[in-house]
């Protein structure tokens, strides 16, 4: 065995000591140090990427992704990572080639859907080591019915690509981006989430795992929008419940210059509030929530998921201005969704 493939080895067995779970829902399911194993693992691997590529350390191995909406860094990460680890990677459009799913019980099927999650499920994990599903809400923002669904009746383990109140792999992503920005990390260093406008209510999914991120991360969090669009209460609880663990600290401001000002980072984000239906209305009034050089002036990097909507989340002169951090943050996605495959089946 080679000094690297000794070193990966060690570092997914550091990974188990602290998490043998095998569902990633929302990203707080590794803890605080189960995460730090995972981002290390992610290291080892963004720095001799082309290295493990030729070990073919997952050869034989297959993971199914099932997506049920559009992709390009989530689906193109995910097949590249698991073809340098030599792993098999199955691309599935729900719906598009595949039969129309059902997930509730005790339905009468005599309408589109020709298969039911309890049959789906376990039958692609005869096929595949690992699941990868990706499902936006169709009905309220708060709607998880496919990912749950998956998780309930798959016997492979699974991973979370995007679904109503999460984006896990994101989440992983900007920990490992913070961590850069911090020098190695970013414990008790102001971060900034901010939010934007958007023209749709988009789900919460990428700002709650911001969130998660940034409290496992040890930082002090400084979560910025307007009146009526607070995150979800529920889910803000349960991540603050890691605050005691890993020292963070939280602060909810209606003032985007106050939070922004000495973080090591903005990150802006759009999402819907507590009135989906005058959104767009509401949205027209907060304009002044566009992230542009000024908000900047005393930041030091942007970030956003991507991807971005230009002049109305944040201004062209960020966004391509020095400041930006936003591909570097998205090639991250590669290495820790890795990480993720490798602790799952190495």
């Amino acid at each position: 065995m080679s000094t690297l493939e000794s070193r990966i080895h060690t570092a997914v067995a550091r990974v188990r000591e602290h998490w043998r779970g095998t569902r990633l829902i929302d990203g707080l399911e590794p803890g605080p140090a189960g995460t730090a194993a995972l981002l290390d693992v992610a290291r080892i691997y963004r720095a001799n990427r082309l290295e493990i590529g030729r070990m073919r350390l997952l050869s034989g191995r297959a993971v199914a992704g099932l997506f049920f909406d559009p992709s390009l860094r989530t689906h193109t990460s995910m097949e590249v990572a698991t073809g340098r680890l030599g792993a098999h990677f199955v691309y599935l459009q729900g719906g598009q080639g595949t039969w129309g799913m059902e997930f509730e019980d005790g339905v009468v099927m005599n309408g589109t859907a020709a298969e039911h999650i309890r049959e789906a499920a376990p039958v692609l994990s005869t096929y595949a080591d690992v699941l990868a599903v990706r499902a936006f809400p169709k009905g309220p923002n708060r709607d998880e019915t496919v990912i749950r669904g998956f998780a309930a009746h798959a016997g492979a383990p699974l991973m979370n690509l995007e679904s109503a109140l999460a984006h896990p792999c994101q989440g992983l992503a900007d920990q490992l981006t913070l961590s850069d920005l911090g020098g190695g990390d970013f414990r008790g260093r102001k971060v900034c989430l901010t939010w934007a406008p958007h023209p749709k209510p988009l789900p919460q999914a990428v700002p709650l795992s911001v969130v998660r991120a940034a409290i496992l991360g040890g930082a002090d969090l400084h979560v910025a929008c307007p009146e009526g669009f607070d995150l979800d209460s529920n889910e803000m609880e349960r991540a603050a419940s890691f605050c005691r663990d890993t020292g963070a600290k939280v602060t909810m401001t209606r003032d985007p210059n106050a939070a922004a000002e000495g973080a090591i980072a903005v990150y802006a984000k759009g999402w819907g509030g507590d009135d989906h239906a005058t959104h767009s209305e509401r949205v027209a009034k907060l304009g002044q929530w566009t992230v542009d050089d000024r908000r900047m002036e005393k930041a030091n990097a942007f970030l956003h998921c991507l991807p971005v909507r230009r002049n109305v989340i944040v201004t062209d002169s960020v966004l391509d201005g020095p400041k930006s951090r936003v591909v570097p943050q998205a090639a991250n996605r590669e290495p820790v969704q890795a990480a993720v495959m490798l602790s799952w089946m190495l």
